[in-house]
């Protein structure tokens, strides 16, 4: 305690010299070693005959000895911006895995609370119609942003043979459909893209008037593939013409339900592995998120009764169940799935039954045309993501928190 200032600082000093030389030793040539080690040794001397001024002095000069032996970074700039972007990256992923998930509806089964993709197709006789519907550029980018709207028109401009349709994504989010195809002396031209998911490119776009005997099949990743055997397309033929409606895309908290239990009438995403008919559908086991509104807790006891539905005796009561059940503004009520359960699971039933210890009822809003746990069971605890949080895109009906 009775040690000066100036000497502590020094001594601190060397120890942070002996740090550099150990953290920078692999960058720094043994010319610039020896050269920071003579200063630091000169320093030590110092500290212990010199005053106050001359070990401040030898200080700032044993500082920029070291701080000069480091190599210029070049574009410096542009290395820091790079740093900051691989921050916000890591950031971000931890975001992901451990609060918020982005995820995308991808079909009606919870409209109208939650649109999924939506199409609409218009065949090359509805050309007039067509043009009626096709607005300019600056309405284009405003429905994209708003609606989520792209519009859609594919014209051949040659005569070539289709091989193969197939869907890649971009982001996880972004769907394209690329047709694969050969010119008329067999040459392979560069696919044709469209910006739609396959399947809404080809049952409502259109393009499945041009794939006579497809053959549809599965890509690793488990999106649709149709193998088609050369077949003939003239130029000036339409390929595909409408607008896709992107599905709601929705923030889900990962976060809430290590702090608390599931909600009866929440809107929550699961994932599918273990559910069996599910994956039997799939033709794989590959899980999958589904999303749904969570209508039955562990000992439940439920049963519907179209158009409603009735847990432990009574008409539900939670808000968001309610107006599945008042058949208004787009919902048309609960109604019973006539699909049968695995023979394993028939103790539970199709629309009525009591829900198992840490098992959980899913169904979708729009009940008549959603595949739920009226057909294939529950939804075990540890299969549970999170709470539907907040739909972020797009920004026209249902941007908000999700009810």
């Amino acid at each position: 305690m009775f040690t000066a200032k100036h000497i502590k600082d020094g001594k601190m000093l060397i120890k942070g010299v002996t740090k550099f030389i150990h953290y920078k030793r692999d960058i720094l040539s043994e010319e610039k070693l020896d050269a920071i080690r003579k200063k630091q040794t000169a320093f030590k001397e110092l500290l212990r005959t010199g005053t106050k001024e001359e070990v401040r002095e030898k200080a700032k000069e044993l500082q920029k000895v070291c701080e000069r032996s480091l190599p210029m970074p070049t574009m410096p700039g542009v290395r820091e911006n790079v740093e900051v972007f691989f921050v916000a990256i890591v950031i971000a992923l931890g975001i992901r895995s451990y609060f918020l998930q982005p995820f995308k509806i991808p079909t009606g089964s919870m409209q109208p609370t939650l649109n999924g993709i939506i199409a609409q197709g218009y065949s090359e006789q509805e050309e007039t119609k067509w043009k009626e519907v096709e607005p300019n550029i600056l309405v284009k980018g405003w429905d994209l942003l708003w609606r989520g709207r792209n519009y859609v028109d594919v014209t051949a401009k040659e005569d070539f043979t289709i091989s193969k349709i197939y869907q890649k994504n971009w982001l996880k989010f972004f769907s394209f459909t690329y047709i694969e195809r050969r010119g008329i002396r067999g040459e392979k031209l560069k696919p044709i893209r469209i910006w739609s998911p396959i399947l809404q490119t080809v049952n409502d776009l259109g393009l499945r008037n041009h794939l006579s005997g497809a053959r549809q099949g599965k890509a690793a990743d488990g999106t649709p593939v149709f193998s088609v055997n050369g077949a003939g397309i003239k130029a000036g033929t339409v390929l595909a013409r409408g607008y896709v409606d992107t599905g709601d895309q929705v923030l889900v908290n990962k976060f809430s339900y290590h702090f608390r239990k599931p909600t009866r009438g929440e809107v929550f995403v699961f994932t599918t592995q273990g559910i069996e008919l599910i994956e039997e559908r799939n033709g794989n086991t590959n899980s999958q998120h589904y999303i749904k509104r969570l209508v039955g807790v562990p000992g439940d006891r439920f049963e519907v009764k179209p158009p409603e539905l009735h847990i432990n005796g009574v008409r539900a009561t939670e808000s968001g169940i309610n107006r599945v059940m008042e058949q208004q503004d787009g919902y048309t009520g609960y109604v019973l799935s006539p699909r049968k359960m695995s023979s394993k699971r028939e103790s539970f039933g199709m629309n009525s039954g009591k829900l198992p210890p840490r098992e959980y009822m899913a169904m979708g809003d729009n009940s008549p045309n959603s595949w739920d746990s009226r057909g294939w069971g529950t939804v075990k605890e540890k299969n549970l993501v999170g709470p539907a949080l907040f739909v972020y895109w797009p920004f026209g009906a249902h941007w908000g928190l999700i009810d």
